[in-house]
């Protein structure tokens, strides 16, 4: 449903009577250690160092707590490519 939710903000939608809470959308520019930006390769989420034209590649990642499933465990849904991909 979060991911849903993504989805429509990011197309100009709200949802109704959404089933819990929604709070705020975080979006992070992640790294590994050898300062590797992520990026999507043949639909697989990859680490590369991008350059140039291609640091346009590079996927912010979205990430809503999840409030539904187990809250004492803070569990979170991260997706990629504006919130339209969850990460699995």
């Amino acid at each position: 449903l979060a991911l849903l939710f993504l989805h429509a903000a990011a197309e100009g939608f709200t949802l109704c009577n959404a089933p819990t809470l929604q709070t705020k959308v975080f979006q992070y520019r992640i790294w590994d250690v050898n300062q590797k930006s992520l990026y999507l390769r043949n639909d697989q989420l990859v680490a590369g160092h991008l350059q140039g034209a291609n640091a346009a590649l590079e996927e912010k990642v979205f990430w809503v707590p999840n409030r539904a499933f187990e809250p004492a465990r803070q569990p979170v849904i991260l997706g990629i490519q504006n919130g339209t991909r969850c990460l699995a």
